[in-house]
Formats: structure tokens, sequence, C-alpha cells
């Protein structure tokens, strides 16, 4: 059953492959022709979206660790005690942030893997500046990704307003 038929085959699988979430590559069907069984590939998801800053304990100093009040999606990965993020699998990472200053305090803001920091972002202390960065990162099995306050302080609106937001999410699991 080679030719068309068999052509059409690795296109419905490739299409099923999509609609799951998966990988059209790693199907396991190279063609209708090969005669070796279909093994499934590990499947491995991670991915979380964390928004609007918690004040900070009373007492804390910075550094510290920047602790959020709601979780939009958790994929798998995010701890809602901890504000870690923890890697479910090895592979590259995206993660992305934004804060904004208080009106009279500046900040910086950096994405922290096990403890170095990756990339920061700064908003000046002149009117509720931004900050943001972004970065694509390695992580094995198990590393901790998180943000720390490094100094100065965030503005978060007291009611239903959000300004802060954490995001990160698998690109490709190895």
């Amino acid at each position: 059953m080679g030719g068309v038929g068999g052509r059409w085959l690795v296109i419905l699988a490739g299409l099923w492959a999509l609609v799951e979430g998966r990988d059209a590559r790693n199907t396991g069907i190279t063609s209708l022709n090969a005669q070796q069984p279909v093994t499934p590939q590990p499947y491995c998801s991670g991915g979380f979206s964390a928004r609007k800053a918690a004040p900070p304990i009373e007492g804390e100093e910075v550094p510290r660790l920047l602790r959020f009040q709601e979780v939009l999606t958790n994929l798998g990965g995010w701890s809602v005690q901890d504000n870690v993020f923890q890697a479910p699998c090895t592979g590259a990472y995206f993660f992305t942030f934004h804060a904004i200053s208080d009106d009279d305090k500046d900040f910086t803001v950096a994405l922290m893997k096990e403890g170095v920091y990756q990339a920061t972002a700064y908003g000046t202390k002149h009117g509720y500046q931004q900050g943001s960065n972004s970065a694509l990162l390695f992580l094995n099995m198990g590393e901790r990704v998180y943000l720390e306050v490094q100094q100065g302080s965030i503005y978060e609106h007291p009611f239903n307003e959000v300004y802060t937001t954490f995001t990160g999410f698998m690109v490709e699991h190895f």
C-alpha cells in the first residue's frame, strides 16, 4: 500500500501529532512501506503564567524572592507555594517578565536560574516606569528558575489591575 495512500497516512499521522500538541517529526511513522512497529515518543510539557506581585513580607530585605498572588496557567512545573518554576524535563525554555516601579522608587528584578542571574530588568523612579526582559534558557530536569527583586521596590495595583507578570514555557524537549 505504498504510493499516494502511504503519503496520506504519513500526512494524517503528522496532523494527529499537531492536534495532540506533539512534534509531527516524532510520530514514529517514516513510510508506509516500513515494517517496523510504531513506538510512541516520550512526551513532556511544562509552562506557566503568574501575575500580580505579592507585597514583601514585613522586614524582608532585598535581594528577595518575588512572589505572586495569582496563577493564570500552570501546565506543569510552577510551584504556587514556592513561587518557583522547576523544569519537569530537560529542554529549552522561554521566560519573559514585566514589572513597574513605584512612583518614587526604582527597581531591579532578575531572572534567576539555580541562584545565578540570567537577565535583569530595571525601572526608574520617575513615575511608574516599566522594566521587562526575556531569555531562552537550557534547563536540566529539576533545575529551578524564579524572579528576584535585587534592589528597590515594584508597584502593584491594590485592586483588580495587574502590572507584574512572569511567564515561562518549554520550547523543545531534549
